[in-house]
């Protein structure tokens, strides 16, 4: 049974260092890092002596507000992408029946020449 090389990686989140380990390249933690990092550096900004249990907290709800905020924006395209479809469907319904009827206009015409 062959195992998922897993990878260790050293990050740096609100100033203290973790160890990662994971499947996922090194890149991509450091991104989801940086943005952990940005978040706690606006909300310390905004309050610079806010103590570290409550600054992890609201980082960790803002956080959780992102990736809310993400999954009904991703339900929203998703229901737009099903309405769209069903419009196109009824379109090409209407299409088909529109040219069957202009073939039967023609042949109509066809017949009174």
């Amino acid at each position: 049974m062959t195992q998922d090389k897993k990878n260790k990686f050293r990050i740096n989140i609100l100033g203290e260092s973790h160890t990662v380990t994971t499947d996922q390249p090194q890149g991509y933690i450091h991104e989801l890092s940086d943005t952990i990092n940005r978040i706690g550096s606006d909300i310390k900004n905004a309050y610079p002596y806010i103590p570290k249990r409550r600054l992890n907290a609201l980082t960790l709800i803002n956080l959780a507000d992102l990736k809310h905020k993400a999954e009904q924006e991703k339900d929203k395209v998703i229901r737009e992408r099903d309405r769209l479809a069903q419009e196109k469907e009824e379109l090409e319904d209407e299409l088909n029946r529109l040219r069957q009827d202009n073939d039967e206009l023609m042949e109509l015409l066809q017949e009174v020449e």
